[in-house]
């Protein structure tokens, strides 16, 4: 028992992750720019550098989702994707509508990560649903790993109203007390 004390002390956390899409090339706000992808995953790769995650958890949309993934398997860190609908129907509806090779990291991810499919309903409820499944899951790895959770979230640290989702997860990785880490996309 001691030995498992010391252990969970000296594990890095599980990180579970969520935060903005790259903007739609047609956006009237700023939330996330695809000039400002280099800059975000240098800031997700400094937390890995901080942190020393024994795995990392999100789903897999264009933008940060992607960027983390991208970091962990680089990394070597364990990948866990939670996705609320069919790969290819993820793909098309939050993957590849939008700027840049998210397409590719997708696909890379998809074959290195241990992926479940939620098969949520469409749009918010959806989206909301995964949120609350992707605390869930990084909980139940961090009690099998003997660690604890971090909530990284990755956005202009604004929320757009009371449809964002990334504020969502935020809102609920606070009633869990988990700790919390945020990174700017701007």
């Amino acid at each position: 028992m001691i030995q498992q004390n010391a252990e969970k002390s000296t594990r890095g956390p599980v990180i579970v992750e969520a935060g903005r899409r790259v903007d739609a090339p047609d956006a009237t706000a700023v939330r996330f720019a695809s000039q400002s992808v280099s800059k975000v995953r240098k800031r997700i790769r400094q937390v890995f550098t901080e942190q020393h995650p024994v795995a990392t958890v999100s789903s897999a949309a264009c933008g940060t989702d992607l960027l983390l993934l991208d970091v962990a398997m680089e990394l070597r860190v364990t990948s866990y994707i939670l996705l609320p609908s069919e790969p290819k129907h993820f793909r098309v509806s939050s993957v590849t509508d939008r700027p840049g090779n998210w397409g590719e990291i997708y696909s890379r991810a998809l074959r290195k990560s241990t992926v479940e499919v939620l098969n949520l309903p469409e749009g918010q409820a959806g989206y909301l649903e995964t949120n609350l499944k992707l605390l869930e899951r990084a909980q139940s790895l961090a009690n099998q790993e003997h660690t604890t959770v971090n909530a990284l979230v990755v956005w202009n640290q604004e929320s757009r109203g009371p449809d964002d989702v990334t504020a969502h997860f935020l809102e609920q990785a606070k009633l869990r007390k988990m700790p919390i880490i945020e990174i700017s996309t701007l």
